[in-house]
């Protein structure tokens, strides 16, 4: 099967796709066989469609693909501000650094709002957006969507037709993928990033919520931070501040209880307290059955009335 893959001029493998050892017997420490680097490169390449249609036909930068920027933040959230010819050189060169089965999407913001529709358009809803009902659907409900891949990247700025709902979509998104314990990342462009107020998908809980992330700049092969990555736990949870006490282990927690006072003190501010509720209950117990009572004399003054006969009975 290595053979499907492997290059037929490989100068390793010679076209097998795989490099045997000297000797089928190997000794502890020793390495075996081992799939041929062409034969694993065109495995990557096929991943790449499942992660992004066409990211195989990104070109190459030189020296990008031995030592990825992007890689270091694997397992963080990041908002990344750049253009999607780059993003798509990086996540090429990402993505040769990686397993052949690494799992990983990337969506755009069109599909998470297709998605967020998927069970009304399902029933056959009329959607007054031109983009999401003409589209096509990966999965008919968000979670289905934004939750199986390891790692999930949001391309923004491909929604163009304005849409309400369009900051709750990516709002529950990061919920989603924060309640599973996965890292997001999150795309825009220079000239239209996502804390500016007139983007699409923007919101005043989401531009709280990236206050806590790592964001990034990328130009080309060089890469900037704007903020750093927070120091947490746990990597995924960016959004939590860690509190200033767990910073300091020597820290201790100000004492807010109330002054111990004597027991005579305690003794009387509980009779003043019961002397004070039995008078209380005592006034609204005289008030009911002063109401009660009137309501029974008002009762009494008024005549009776005789009682309708029943209409099905004959007289």
């Amino acid at each position: 099967m290595s053979r499907d893959y492997a290059d037929p001029n490989c100068p390793k493998c010679g076209g097998a796709g795989f490099i045997y050892p000297e000797c089928l017997y190997t000794r502890p420490g020793e390495k075996g066989g081992q799939y041929c680097d062409c034969a694993l490169d065109a495995l990557r390449i096929m991943n790449m469609e499942q992660i992004w249609r066409s990211l195989s036909t990104a070109k190459d930068l030189p020296g990008l693909r031995a030592n990825p920027p992007l890689k270091v933040f694997l397992e963080h959230n990041l908002w990344i501000t750049a253009s999607e010819i780059t993003f798509k050189q990086h996540m090429k060169a990402l993505a040769y650094s990686m397993s052949s089965m690494w799992d990983c999407r990337v969506y755009a913001d069109s599909q998470l709002l297709d998605s967020w529709f998927g069970t009304q358009k399902a029933q056959g809803v009329r959607i007054y957006d031109l983009e999401i009902e003409r589209s096509t659907l990966e999965a008919i409900d968000l979670p289905d969507l934004v939750t199986p891949p390891d790692l999930l990247v949001v391309l923004l700025g491909i929604k163009q037709l304005p849409n309400k709902e369009a900051p709750n979509a990516l709002l529950e998104t990061l919920g989603l993928r924060r309640h599973v314990g996965k890292p997001t990342w999150l795309v825009d462009q220079p000239d239209h990033r996502i804390d500016e107020p007139h983007h699409r998908f923007f919101s005043e809980s989401l531009e709280s919520m990236l206050s806590a992330w790592a964001h990034v700049k990328i130009v080309r092969a060089k890469m900037s931070k704007f903020r750093a990555v927070p120091v947490l736990a746990n990597p995924v949870a960016q959004d939590v501040e860690i509190d200033a006490a767990l910073e300091d282990p020597g820290q201790t927690e100000p004492d807010t209880s109330l002054p111990e006072g004597t027991p005579e003190d305690d003794e009387e501010d509980a009779s003043e307290f019961l002397d004070e509720r039995t008078a209380q209950e005592e006034e609204a117990e005289r008030h009911t059955r002063n109401f009660l009572a009137t309501q029974v004399e008002i009762e009494a003054r008024q005549p009776k009335r005789p009682r309708p006969g029943k209409p099905w009975k004959r007289r």
